[in-house]
């Protein structure tokens, strides 16, 4: 999400990821140093995701400086499926004049 002033300079920015892990830790059987990357069981799943049809709202209160007339709000829900490598799956803006 990133807020934008009347005159295009960024108020506010954040960035949330919502992200799955598997990873061989030590109490992993046959997993930390054999690295058995093709036996899931062996890994442990860590869930931080979005399920589908799971909502997720989140309130920000942006200060704003004296006389600002204006802001442009824009959020994007992004698949980063490979490095940086990303898709936009959704997007809203919204513009607020006071």
């Amino acid at each position: 999400m990133t807020v934008k002033d009347q005159d295009g300079k960024v108020v506010f920015s954040k960035t949330k990821e919502y992200v799955l892990y598997d990873l061989h830790l030590p109490q992993n059987k046959e997993g930390w140093m054999g690295f058995n990357d093709w036996d899931l069981t062996a890994m442990t799943h860590i869930n931080l995701g979005l399920e589908p049809l799971e909502t997720d709202s989140l309130t920000f209160v942006v200060p704003l400086k004296a006389g600002t007339k204006s802001v442009d709000i824009e959020a994007a829900y992004r698949f980063i499926y490979e490095g940086n490598d990303t898709a936009v799956w959704q997007s809203a803006s919204k513009k607020i004049e006071f």
